[in-house]
């Protein structure tokens, strides 16, 4: 692997030349606080206010880089008088100052999206793509980050373009693809090639930043225990009485990829249309006489358990879990998906 460094102070001025060779999405602070992917303006005041709002910290955005492949609501294509009109967007993209559990996230959902046929929005969105993920210090979400236990941070090992590690006054930075590398190169005078000690210093810093994720489950266990045919029914009744089934841990959990469609007619023009959906939704699986064959708070519960922890493992060999903790922070009652976890590694309710 190859490493390089560039200065804090280089940051702003890297992505101000980039926005005129692609998109640049940046997590960036927005009215109350939030942190959110947003896109930079091209020029102007615009982007001069805009650097300044961005947030590189160990902060989480609340909504994973998701969002810009797969938007909560997209327009596929429009019908009129038999002729259809396919809306299929292509553009580059910089994302940069994704979290690595996210990144891991962004490669899951790819796969999503290619297994058994491929899906020509999101795949178009996301073909032109960089990803410039920065490793965190410490947990953005101390009570529910479990990056370690599932193996997505706080730094990766592989699977992004660029990986940048705070090192103080500058970032070290790793490049780990063929792109990463035509992207430093493209912006040479703003990096320089890191020091003979690079490997040493990159080690140390990685290693206390592990040291920091306070939340620890028996990931690997679980998975093991799910893969089996043990009888969860009991739990999941216990996790139904107390879930509102609201969908705020689907909406921000940054693999789920569930969707309905939809027809919007108009008088001269029609659109078919998807949005995101949840299949913790009691009308996620009713069909159309009626019947729900999951209408019981306890199948709705096992659902969405039973998917993230055996059913991805078993198609994907990687869990649809990456350890983010989006899910329990976002949870107006306190479920989260370590509880659980925690509960069936150690036989002890958590829920």
């Amino acid at each position: 692997m190859k490493y390089n460094t560039i200065t804090k102070n280089n940051i702003n001025k890297l992505l101000k030349l980039s926005v005129k060779d692609c998109e640049v999405y940046v997590p960036m602070e927005a009215e109350g606080g939030d942190v959110l992917f947003q896109l930079l303006p091209k020029s102007g005041p615009e982007l001069e206010s805009s650097v300044h709002k961005i947030n590189l910290r160990d902060e989480w955005t609340v909504i994973s880089l998701k969002d810009i492949f797969f938007p909560q609501i997209e327009t596929m294509f429009s019908f009129n008088h038999g002729k259809i009109t396919p809306h299929v967007e292509s553009s580059p993209k910089l994302i940069f100052g994704v979290k690595p559990c996210d990144t891991k996230a962004m490669i899951f959902v790819d796969e999503f999206f290619k297994r058994n046929f491929e899906d020509i929005y999101y795949l178009s969105r996301a073909k032109d793509r960089l990803i410039v993920t920065i490793g965190c210090l410490s947990a953005p979400r101390p009570s529910s980050c479990f990056c370690t236990s599932a193996g997505t941070g706080p730094f990766i090992e592989n699977g992004f373009d660029l990986q940048l590690v705070d090192a103080g006054n500058e970032y070290i930075v790793e490049i780990g693809s063929y792109q990463g590398e035509v992207f430093i190169d493209s912006y040479r005078s703003l990096f320089k090639e890191a020091g003979v000690d690079v490997l040493s210093k990159i080690n140390n810093i990685k290693s206390n930043a592990a040291e920091s994720v306070g939340l620890k489950v028996d990931f690997k266990k679980a998975l093991e225990i799910m893969e089996g045919d043990t009888d969860f029914e009991e739990n999941y009744s216990r996790i139904g009485e107390r879930c509102i089934f609201c969908g705020a841990c689907i909406y921000v959990c940054p693999t789920c990829t569930c969707f309905g469609i939809f027809d919007d007619k108009g008088d001269d023009q029609s659109v078919r249309m998807r949005n995101w959906d949840a299949c913790v939704f009691e009308g996620y699986t009713r069909e159309a006489s009626g019947h729900n064959p999951r209408n019981e708070k306890s199948l709705l519960t096992a659902r969405r358990y039973e998917h993230k922890l055996k059913y991805d493992y078993k198609i994907n060999d990687v869990s649809g879990c990456v350890g983010c903790g989006r899910c329990l922070s976002s949870c107006p009652v306190g479920i989260g998906l370590s509880k659980f976890v925690d509960e069936i590694t150690t036989n002890e309710r958590r829920m």
